[in-house]
């Protein structure tokens, strides 16, 4: 390995509390309220797909972390999850 390239990697594992599914719809009045802010939260947190006008968007909440937002297919697969594992709503 050349010492002209240094790589790193960081892991960072998110606990999900509780998750709020279907809890926004996106849309233009979301655009022009996130627009501004420095994480504009356009996309999935969960598998990084751009949301289109009109979805219906899930909020998760994390331990020690901001909530984010994830589309209506990651968040019903965690709420399925969570379900299982007694946590949930």
């Amino acid at each position: 390995m050349s010492k002209l390239t240094i790589t790193k990697t960081t892991v960072t594992h998110y606990h999900i509390n509780q998750i709020a599914l279907d809890f926004l719809t996106f849309d233009e009045s979301y655009r022009r309220i996130r627009e501004k802010m420095k994480n504009k939260l356009f996309n999935c947190f969960s598998c990084k797909r751009d949301f289109v006008d009109g979805e219906k968007i899930s909020l998760i909440i994390i331990a020690g972390s901001r909530n984010k937002v994830v589309c209506h297919s990651c968040g019903a697969e965690i709420e399925k999850e969570l379900g299982e594992k007694g946590g949930g709503k």
